[in-house]
């Protein structure tokens, strides 16, 4: 058996890469400059990586501690912001002229997360 704890490091690992993903794709496509084909690619890539490990960790944990029979509200959230988070590749691809927009949207994604994730709230 995995311990909540794995799931925890393996998921913070998945935030860790759907976070540079998105950087670095936004970045890439804000850049005046010729950039590589080859850094994009890795930035799509480190997006979805961290994305499965960060679904496959989550329910794994959320089985672990017992929510997969009931099924909590703030883990509704959780899969809510985990959508929006795919889904934004997209935009740092196709707007990256709205990057300090994006990263403060970004920013307060992750902070609501962690806050569903830690307060429980319902």
């Amino acid at each position: 058996m995995i311990s909540p704890e794995v799931y925890k490091i393996f998921h913070l690992m998945g935030f860790a890469f759907l976070f540079l993903g998105l950087g670095g794709v936004l970045f890439s496509f804000a850049c005046t400059a010729n950039v590589k084909s080859n850094v994009r690619s890795a930035g799509f890539l480190c997006h979805g990586v961290g994305l499965l490990l960060m679904v496959v960790s989550g329910f794994g944990m959320a089985a672990r501690l017992g929510f997969l029979s009931t099924f909590p509200a703030w883990l509704y959230g959780k899969l809510i912001i985990w959508i929006i988070l795919g889904l934004s590749i997209s935009l740092a691809k196709r707007k990256a002229q709205w990057l300090p927009g994006l990263l403060l949207f970004w920013g307060l994604l992750a902070g609501a997360a962690a806050s569903l994730a830690i307060l429980k709230p319902f």
